[in-house]
């Protein structure tokens, strides 16, 4: 039985009348949901619907604790042991934080931050706003004509001494996948911080951050057949410790007074407010089937249908396939 086929039956929206035989391409863009990420969305909804980090009774300490337990489940996954795992809305906002936080503590006036033209605009448009606000300037890594960055040029940009390398790690136009572990090496010799977007990646690889040296990774929850309105952004410890807060109120408070407010260490300080706790919960679930993958399999099923397709494009008068 074919990849495909052994997990159809576990996207309920697939057993509706009018989707049995749909095949549906716009998984770049969002996912569809997994049974488990929708039953877990409602067993939290029915069961034990309660705020987290600030109750004594059962319903929020267990809330609390299932939260908590998917952001271990999110690091063990990405082997990403010596960083810490911040909930956030979406990518998009994992990047700003970062952009804003981090960038707005370390960019001076014409400091370089290296931006790839495969870039989504949301890996593009934070950097742009930053270094607006902070004097820094925004340089493009060039791709080449098949679709893929120019080491060469990245490496002649380098010279430059960037302060902060953005970079994707499966581009959501051209496919590509960049060699990453080569580009934070080499980004890392030269002092620059590397920011790796991964929506693309963490369900069709196997991402090991440690291996990887990124210094921030970050992917969204509805692209990996989780629900929409959770995203996570890997930072190294150190970093996280030394980055001022993105938001204020909530949980990521120490103690607030009209003399001043202290703030809770990482990754809490990050999370202001009531987060997504539905979504974080059920993401839980969308990573636990991730885990039970055999990439290989799934390497070898993406391959035929890439080739499929290609043949098929390829018989198309006029239409070139780049990437």
């Amino acid at each position: 039985m074919e990849f495909g086929d052994k997990i159809r039956h576990r996207f309920p929206i697939y057993s509706q009348e009018d989707n049995k035989s749909m095949v549906y391409l716009d998984t770049g863009a969002s996912s569809q949901r997994l049974d488990t990420v929708l039953s877990r969305m409602e067993e939290y909804h029915l069961d034990y619907n309660a705020n987290i980090h600030r109750g004594v009774y059962p319903m929020s300490e267990r809330a609390t604790a299932e939260y908590e337990q998917v952001r271990e489940k999110v690091s063990s996954f990405l082997n990403g042991a010596h960083g810490d795992v911040v909930f956030t809305k979406n990518a998009t906002e994992a990047i700003n934080l970062v952009a804003q936080s981090f960038g707005g503590m370390v960019l001076e006036k014409d400091d370089i931050i290296l931006v790839s033209e495969m870039e989504h605009h949301a890996n593009i448009v934070p950097w742009q706003m930053i270094a607006e606000k902070t004097g820094a300037l925004v340089q493009r890594i060039r791709v080449t004509a098949q679709g893929e960055i120019d080491m060469n040029a990245y490496q002649e940009l380098l010279q430059s001494k960037p302060k902060i390398v953005a970079i994707t790690h499966v581009s959501n136009v051209l496919g590509t996948i960049n060699p990453i572990k080569e580009i934070v090496a080499l980004a890392h010799t030269t002092g620059a911080r590397v920011i790796v977007d991964g929506s693309q990646a963490v369900h069709h690889l196997k991402v090991d951050l440690q291996a990887l040296g990124a210094d921030f990774y970050v992917f969204t929850g509805h692209k990996v057949y989780g629900p929409t309105g959770v995203g996570v952004l890997w930072g190294k410890k150190e970093l996280l410790e030394q980055i001022p807060p993105y938001q204020g109120g909530g949980d990521m408070i120490e103690s607030v007074s009209f003399e001043g407010t202290t703030y809770m260490p990482s990754p809490t300080k990050f999370e202001a407010g009531t987060p997504p706790i539905a979504s974080v919960i059920a993401l839980g679930a969308a990573i636990e089937f991730l885990e039970e993958v055999d990439y290989d399999e799934l390497h070898q099923y993406e391959e035929r249908l890439r080739i499929q397709l290609e043949r098929g494009l390829s018989s198309i008068e006029g239409v070139s396939i780049i990437g």
